[in-house]
């Protein structure tokens, strides 16, 4: 049991060092759980064959919760399918707001983040938006920027403040920097170039606009990038002097 207990450590420490995105992590993770679940069913089955009956059904209900929520998982990342008995449904409902504060905390984090940071002017090039909406959607069928569904909430396709998942900032010299996007980090195209004389400290590289639905109509408004970075910290130096006596 110790073994396969160190295995499942394991392997989870390893898809925790891989940078991949959170569907295909969700995925795997997925996947993971079918050892443990097949490793209860042999439980099972030795105590069916010891006639244990009353950890029986205990591990036997072990075991059903487990399928059900990896038939649970595998619809919904797997398929993008929600089920109809998904039992989660009824946490949110019951369970009080701050028991699910995690949107909440991170929201509360983001802000801290943006009231340090300022937007950099960027020279972006006479083309860059075409770029822009052809990366956006080959990122959004690849389900790695996350979308809200339009016919049935109000609001933008993309959140606001989505970070543009591939991107860098290239320095050409002293106060000149290139900021390249593309569809993954093998394929960046440069896009604009910055100029500035202070360090440049990059926080994130947004996306703005895009489709959006408002008192029921459909709008659209042309992709942009709002690219911030940290803003220059002021230091005060304040002298006292003593006087002699």
């Amino acid at each position: 049991m110790t073994i396969f207990l160190d295995v499942i450590n394991g392997l989870n420490k390893f898809l925790g060092f891989l940078d991949i995105s959170p569907k295909y992590s969700n995925r795997a993770y997925t996947l993971l759980s079918i050892i443990p679940t097949v490793y209860i069913l042999r439980i099972v089955y030795g105590l069916w064959l010891n006639q244990n009956y009353i950890q029986l059904v205990i591990y036997s209900l072990v075991f059903i919760g487990l399928v059900y929520f990896i038939v649970l998982n595998f619809f919904y990342y797997f398929l993008d399918k929600n089920l109809k008995g998904d039992i989660t449904q009824l946490f949110v409902k019951y369970l009080p707001d701050d028991a699910f504060n995690i949107q909440n905390e991170e929201s509360k984090k983001q802000k801290k983040v943006f009231e340090q940071a300022e937007e950099v002017p960027v020279d972006f090039n006479e083309d860059y938006q075409l770029i822009l909406v052809e990366n956006i959607q080959a990122l959004i069928e690849g389900q790695e920027i996350t979308t809200r569904d339009l016919t049935k909430q109000e609001g933008f396709l993309i959140e606001e403040n989505t970070l543009y998942p591939y991107y860098y900032v290239k320095q050409i010299d002293a106060g000149t920097y290139q900021l390249q996007i593309g569809k993954n980090y093998r394929e960046l195209e440069t896009i604009g170039t910055i100029r500035q004389t202070e360090p440049l400290r990059p926080i994130g590289l947004f996306i703005v606009g895009g489709d959006f639905v408002k008192d029921g109509v459909r709008y659209h408004e042309p992709y942009r990038l709002k690219f911030l970075a940290k803003k220059e910290e002021v230091t005060t130096v304040t002298r006292t002097r003593r006087s002699k006596k």
